[in-house]
């Protein structure tokens, strides 16, 4: 039987300082590129952001006691619903006519009483009540110009009057808000 040739094993080729600068280049103006588009092109709010279902996992339920003179207004079934004109789901909005204010998000969020703010008066001079004082429901258009607007929260045992919204503490579960307007 004839013998075979066993092939001789080549050294390895040695990298070059191209071959070995190449991978850290190409990772750095990666990284670059990220932070560049991250800081011209910011993630959106989430106050801006509309929801493709009413099913994300975060979830919040907070109560908001709506006064105007003294009497007890709900909120609409309508608020964070739109946006532009168009149909969209936002992030804090009502189900139902009532105090209830439900944020949902697909991971936790600090959402505040000014952020609401921003969806309840998106043009930051009307908002819509709910009058059931006669046992229906009606729809009321407010003009926040002839109010003096009073902001407050509930801590311990006794309403706690917020004097900047954005400062003010985070929406949740255990929640609970007035906004009372007096007429001027």
């Amino acid at each position: 039987m004839p013998k075979r040739k066993i092939k001789e094993e080549k050294p390895r080729k040695k990298m070059g300082k191209k071959q070995i600068l190449i991978p850290p280049i190409i990772v750095g103006i990666a990284t670059l590129s990220g932070f560049v588009i991250m800081h011209f092109f910011p993630a959106p709010s989430p106050v801006q952001v509309c929801l493709r279902s009413h099913n994300d996992t975060f979830n919040v339920h907070s109560k908001l006691v709506l006064e105007i003179d003294g009497q007890k207004k709900l909120l609409p079934d309508n608020v964070g619903k739109s946006k532009d004109g168009r149909e969209c789901l936002r992030v804090i909005h009502t189900d139902n006519i009532g105090d209830q204010v439900h944020v949902q998000f697909v991971r936790p969020v600090r959402l505040t009483l000014g952020d609401f703010m921003k969806i309840y008066s998106a043009d930051n001079s009307t908002i819509q009540v709910v009058d059931n004082s006669t046992g229906s429901n009606v729809y009321q258009n407010i003009t926040l110009a002839d109010y003096n607007v009073n902001y407050s929260y509930f801590s311990e045992d006794r309403f706690v009057k917020i004097s900047n919204l954005t400062s003010s503490p985070p929406l949740s579960d255990t929640y609970l808000a007035r906004i009372s307007l007096v007429s001027k």
